[in-house]
């Protein structure tokens, strides 16, 4: 009878154990952030409210590049970041000393991005998502 009782106990452990390496993703997992950051991936560069480039008479490319994994590339102060998204929110914490932090509300509309802060100048940015050549290219075909 103790051998019996065992091994049921030993069964049921096991199953537990099974059931807790399911492939399902809980709620709030790396799954769902990552398609939040989706519509962001790639390199967004800003522009004025006609479509011109920024500060060309400065010779320095302004633009952001957010990767897949939450990283991305602030090309003007050419700091990296970690980016989250909730929504129209965007959060911003470089990896500086500074421990610079910036909080946006942003939309996409096509290929233009409109990043406003959320502070006291709630400043709105504008920025055209570049497109590789190659997508370009195919594009038109």
């Amino acid at each position: 009878m103790k051998k019996l009782s065992s091994a049921i106990i030993c069964i049921v452990l096991c199953l537990g154990l099974l059931a807790g390496c399911g492939s399902a993703a809980p709620s709030g997992s790396g799954n769902e952030e990552a398609a939040l950051r989706e519509p962001l991936i790639g390199t967004w560069n800003q522009i004025t409210d006609d479509g011109s480039p920024s500060l060309p008479e400065m010779g320095i490319p302004s633009a952001y590049i957010f990767n897949a994994d939450g990283t991305g590339l602030d090309t003007f102060w050419n700091m990296s970041f970690v980016y989250t998204t909730d929504g129209e929110k965007l959060h911003i914490a470089y990896d500086d000393n500074l421990g610079e932090d910036w909080d946006y509300t942003y939309t996409i509309d096509k290929n233009v991005l409109s990043l406003t802060r959320v502070d006291d100048d709630a400043i709105t940015m504008l920025y055209e998502l570049e497109i590789p050549e190659e997508e370009s290219e195919t594009a038109g075909e």
